[in-house]
């Protein structure tokens, strides 16, 4: 071997052993960090508005993830366009753990189908860490609204078209998803009216000022039970353990079914020793049985699945959304 080649063999061999050490230093501060992980305050982002199901929930969750972490999970709503401020907010952080969010059948499925324009993309920009729960949403009416079951409603919006109008709390929710997927399939107008602060909604709704809305059994049912508020159906195949008396909607338009959703996401990058560690401690919250009871209680059926499966489901979700959407023809308001 010539001296040129021994030359550019050693040199080849010394870059080797330096990017093995430099590697090697680099999974060893890694590695480092993750067992370090967390050692600060965690944020939690919520994309709705106080007192919504997403913010009941949410606010349970952290608590409890930050019992279980031993670091403080503070809880930050970031209401508006249907959850996507927040969404867009997550998807910028930094993706060292600190900043999580719940990806929502809304922001995750319905809104990048139907916003014209949308900052993030649900699946590459976010790492999606564990599906938690999902849950029903039940159709309630005005006690001024002269129905009482699905067949009635049905009855009186084709005899008044564009009378009757529905809230959400914005463009893409679940609510206002489950309205659209009615119109579609029952031919009925009825008007769409999104709320960025759903609480004022929800007060428009038992003033009369509003007709009626499709919203979380949790959240809308005690009202049911008050008086305040007529229940029409549930918009899943099975009645809501905590509502057996309310009819599934598609008891009457057959192959109605919506069923919202809720789990833990963060920014894409995410270190895989978070991500294991983030979803171990989501495990240990959901099998907690004072959590169990409590979501039991709110109307919520724990549905775990590990980053894997809930990444696929996410994928599977947007794509059915889509359809929806395109097919409904439902637009952003």
């Amino acid at each position: 071997m010539n001296k040129s080649n021994i030359f550019l063999t050693r040199s080849f061999l010394k870059k080797m052993a330096i990017a093995a050490i430099t590697t090697c230093s680099a999974l060893a501060a890694f590695t480092a960090y993750a067992q370090d992980y967390p050692n600060k305050q965690i944020k939690f982002i919520v994309p709705f508005s106080a007192g919504t199901t997403t913010d009941v929930i949410g606010r349970l969750y952290a608590q409890k993830l930050g019992e279980v972490l031993g670091q403080t999970v503070v809880v930050d709503n970031k209401a508006g366009a249907g959850g996507n401020i927040a969404a867009e907010y997550v998807a910028r952080a930094a993706p060292d753990g600190y900043t999580l969010t719940f990806s929502t059948s809304a922001t995750h499925a319905t809104n990048p189908a139907l916003y014209s324009q949308i900052s993030f993309d649900p699946i590459k920009d976010f790492t999606h860490i564990a599906l938690m729960v999902s849950a029903p949403n039940m159709l309630v009416v005005n006690q001024k609204i002269p129905v009482n079951n699905m067949a009635e409603l049905i009855a009186y919006a084709k005899a008044n078209p564009g009378k009757l109008t529905y809230i959400s709390a914005g463009s893409g929710t679940s609510p206002h998803m489950a309205g659209e997927l009615l119109k579609t399939m029952t031919g009925i107008d009825i008007q769409h009216v999104p709320y960025k602060n759903i609480t004022q909604g929800l007060t428009d709704l038992f003033a009369g000022e509003v007709s009626m809305t499709f919203y979380h059994v949790p959240v809308i049912y005690p009202h049911v039970k008050s008086g305040q508020l007529k229940a029409l159906g549930v918009a899943t195949a099975e009645r809501s353990p905590i509502a057996p008396e309310v009819p599934p909607i598609g008891d009457t338009v057959i192959g109605y079914e919506l069923r919202p959703w809720w789990g833990l996401s963060g920014p894409a990058g995410m270190p895989k020793e978070v991500v294991d560690k983030l979803y171990q401690a989501t495990t240990k919250v959901l099998s907690d049985p004072v959590v169990q009871k409590r979501f039991i209680e709110l109307g919520m059926i724990i549905t775990p699945m590990t980053n894997k499966e809930f990444n696929d489901f996410t994928v599977t979700e947007l794509t059915k959304w889509s359809k929806i959407v395109r097919d409904s023809g439902a637009k952003a308001n």
